[in-house]
């Protein structure tokens, strides 16, 4: 990850702050938690989170703080920081740029921070999981919502038959950020590593360790 520096903003910014940083790396996280991510961390006043693409979003200042303290919406040459996001075949391809002035950079940055930790960190839910081959089940987010099966191992695949948290699956192997399946009836397909969680058959000590390491 290496940063870069400009003296302008992207084209399309019009009025608004200059670019002064902006940051290249891949992620671990797909593209829906990155914005996410950027929403909650980034959107917050007196910035607004704003989609601008389907692969990309902005953070822009609405509101500033005046010389008496007082907060004002006529806000001279607004402060930003945009997020693009691009599944690649080693993760997810980011950049985050961010403008001058006080609150963009800072901002920019942690959201870099967070997301570049990479697959190796063992506190994000992103963490390189390579669980054993066996018993597995949907996270409990899915409970009530089909999951319909990936054909093949990437995003841009068709999707297949619906399972739900109560179908019995069975993890066969790994593939980048997806595991293949085989559901109870015998048919197999791709679902995302992160939506999946050991499910021992047997509530043993052992089972209950291995559910905590890898799920």
């Amino acid at each position: 990850m290496a940063p870069e520096s400009a003296e302008t903003g992207p084209a399309d910014t019009g009025r608004l702050a200059a670019r002064r940083q902006t940051w290249r790396f891949v992620a671990a996280a797909p593209p829906r938690e990155v914005f996410a991510v950027m929403e909650q961390m980034v959107g917050i006043p007196p910035f607004r989170y704003e989609i601008t693409g389907p692969d990309s979003a902005r953070a822009i200042e609405v509101e500033r703080k005046g010389f008496f303290g007082q907060w004002s919406r006529r806000v001279r040459r607004p402060r930003w920081v945009t997020c693009t996001a691009r599944l690649v075949e080693t993760g997810t391809d980011v950049t985050v740029e961010a403008s001058r002035g006080r609150g963009a950079l800072p901002r920019g940055l942690q959201l870099v921070v967070l997301l570049s930790r990479g697959d190796r960190d063992r506190r994000t839910i992103y963490r390189d999981r390579h669980f054993p081959n066996g018993p597995v089940t949907l996270v409990a987010s899915w409970a009530g919502t089909p999951y319909h099966l990936y054909t093949e191992p990437r995003f841009d695949a068709p999707r297949g038959e619906g399972v739900l948290t109560a179908t019995p699956l069975v993890s066969l192997g790994h593939h980048g950020a997806f595991v293949q399946v085989r559901i109870e009836k015998g048919t197999a397909g791709w679902i995302e590593r992160d939506q999946l969680v050991p499910a021992p058959a047997v509530a043993t000590r052992e089972a209950q360790v291995t559910t905590a390491e890898y799920g």
